[in-house]
């Protein structure tokens, strides 16, 4: 039924609209634009009260149509915070003058008509003006229209209520535009300034305001120059602005009909002004930052909006008092876009103290400072786990190396002792005990008898006890390797494990070269050596087969056998014997290798340097 009652409010407003416009065509001159709005709050009474009650009627009266900047915004804004404010019903009634060309002698009676026959007997319980057309156009013709009924003045100019009365339920809300200030703003911002273009209409409303800014500069005197552009045609003022010199500034005010009488969108105008411009541009009303305007003190529709529709709301409730209320709103801080302060080359150390800057590009720190922070801690995390990780590397490839460096010594003097051990057997012991043996002989005839079998046992082992220190020396350090060479050293071993030991041990060696280092030849001989003594030991085999050659720059040894072989394993630890001839190859800078299948005997690589490494 709500619906209901507002389909019919809006069509009996057309009807009676359009009676008007037939009845008035004079009112085509100045445009007369209405529409109505009708906004209720979330918070509403049940259902069936809100039809019984009759909705809040607010008039508002534009200066200029909804769309027209900057009024549209703070219209809009007005709107929603009085809706919000009430907590009953309220139903908004929407008509425009077109300002810029309302000819308040020739047309404030077809209006007057107008708005007298739309509300007939029901007059609305608020009027409020928005701008200085509708302000001076309401103001006085009230009388006419709704003397019984409170008026809100909205954002008129302090100059424009000059002639027109407040009653004690009325309110205003006025704006004190504060001209020396916003040109002292464009000299401290841009210091070097020399000119200063004025950019606005040139409709009745408009030539007032450029009489007020040449009222409010006058003290400014040789300071600057400026230049008012009001009576140009909008392509005119293009060509203008692009051909100011360097150190000149604009000020866009307002533009809805130029000095062609060519009506015009106040933003699209603003737009191109900014386009074709060779100087930074300023402005008068906040919703022109972000469309083009360097910044200043600037006039905030919105808090004009909040502060008007509290006051709207006062009056409704008759909250005012005996005394009409008005509230100055001064022009707000400081504010600039930092685009266009780029745009122009301007530091942000000229601006005016406390001053804000809007539309910064968010540098990649604000923008991705979250991920920055978690990949950086990251990144550390993971460069602080690389060090430590190459630290630890470090200090075992360093222990690897003492380690290595302690068992090269190892090696070296267990070889060392085991050279002195032999000689002392081979040069003392030895001797000694050959002598001890050939007394003994001499002794047997002295002693024949009945125990004269006893000095031959003593002869013989005495002398098997001689062969086995001279062998236990050989094997400890053969001299061969000293006297004979790698070569004849091999040949010799080889047949020494053939006699002893009934394995038929075959031999390759060919031509070695010399200058072969000492560490190298002791270290093939103890390979081939210790292969030996496993085969005999370990593989069962009948043969073996014994090869040394040059190759690569180095000596290649080869012990194969026939025996029954192992299964390599991986991870299984090796014995000591295969471990003592790894590590003695590693210790003269050569590579050793072993190849095992069960049944398919085993093969032991050595190669090794010509001149050991570590020498």
């Amino acid at each position: 039924m709500t619906q209901s009652l507002a389909y019919d409010r809006c069509a009996s407003f057309v009807r009676v609209l359009w009676q008007s416009f037939v009845a008035r065509a004079r009112l085509v001159r100045f445009g007369i634009s209405i529409s109505i709005g009708i906004a209720c709050l979330a918070t509403l009474p049940a259902a069936h009260a809100v039809d019984a009650a009759r909705p809040v009627q607010v008039l508002i009266i534009n200066s200029f149509s909804r769309e027209n900047s900057p009024y549209e915004v703070f219209a809009a804004q007005f709107r929603r915070d009085l809706a919000q404010r009430l907590h009953t019903p309220v139903a908004f009634y929407d008509t425009s003058l077109d300002g810029a060309r309302f000819d308040p002698a020739k047309d404030s009676d077809a209006f007057v008509a107008f708005l007298r026959a739309r509300f007939g007997t029901d007059p609305p319980d608020l009027v409020v003006p928005i701008g200085p057309p509708a302000t001076r156009f309401y103001g006085l013709n009230r009388g006419r229209l709704f003397p019984g009924t409170p008026m809100m003045l909205a954002v008129p100019e302090e100059r424009v209520m000059r002639g027109i009365e407040l009653g004690p339920r009325d309110a205003a809300t006025v704006i004190s535009l504060d001209i020396p200030r916003l040109f002292a703003n464009i000299l401290q911002v841009l210091p070097a300034t020399t000119t200063i273009a004025v950019v606005s209409g040139n409709s009745p409303i408009e030539r007032f305001w450029v009489n007020v800014v040449r009222q409010g500069t006058q003290a400014l005197g040789e300071r600057v120059r400026i230049e008012y552009l009001n009576e140009l045609p909008l392509g005119d003022i293009e060509k203008r602005v692009a051909s100011l010199s360097t150190n000149s500034a604009i000020l866009f005010a307002q533009m809805y009909v130029d000095g062609a009488g060519v009506s015009q969108d106040h933003d699209v105008a603003l737009a191109r002004i900014r386009a074709a411009a060779a100087a930074p541009v300023f402005g008068l009303f906040g919703n022109q930052l972000g469309k083009g305007i360097v910044g200043g003190p600037l006039m905030s529709e919105m808090v004009a909006a909040s502060k008007t529709a509290e006051l709207a709301r006062a009056v409704l409730a008759d909250e005012n008092g005996v005394k009409p209320t008005v509230v100055r709103l001064e022009l707000a801080a400081p504010a600039y876009d930092w685009r266009e302060l780029k745009r122009w080359h301007i530091r942000e150390g000229n601006l005016p103290d406390g001053s804000t800057v809007l539309f910064r590009q968010p540098t990649l720190w604000d923008e991705y400072r979250w991920a920055i922070v978690t990949g950086t801690a990251a990144l550390l995390l993971q460069s602080a786990l690389l060090v430590a990780l190459v630290v630890q590397r470090s200090r075992r490839r360093l222990a690897e190396s003492e380690a290595r460096h302690l068992s090269g010594r190892i090696l070296t003097a267990h070889e060392d002792e085991r050279c002195k051990l032999a000689r002392e057997l081979h040069d003392d012991l030895t001797p000694r005990l050959a002598r001890l043996a050939i007394d003994a002989a001499r002794l047997q005839p002295v002693t024949e008898g009945p125990d004269s079998g006893g000095g031959v046992a003593m002869h013989e082992e005495l002398s098997r006890l001689s062969q086995d220190v001279h062998g236990l020396a050989y094997r400890l350090h053969p001299t061969a390797l000293e006297d004979l060479g790698l070569g004849d050293a091999l040949r010799s071993e080889c047949e020494r494990v053939s006699k002893g030991n009934g394995l038929l041990v075959d031999q390759q060696i060919d031509a070695l070269p010399a200058g072969i280092a000492p560490a190298v030849t002791v270290c093939l001989f103890r390979v081939a050596q210790e292969a030996l003594r496993n085969i005999v030991r370990h593989s069962g085999a009948h043969s073996a087969h014994v090869s040394l050659a040059p190759k690569d720059g180095g000596l290649q040894l080869l012990v194969t056998d026939d025996g029954g072989g192992f299964e390599q394993r991986i991870g299984r630890s090796a014995g000591l014997g295969i471990a003592s001839m790894r590590e003695r190859v590693r210790e003269v800078g050569g590579k050793f290798s072993i190849r095992s299948e069960p049944g398919a005997g085993t093969t032991v690589q050595a190669w090794v340097p010509l001149t050991a490494q570590n020498e």
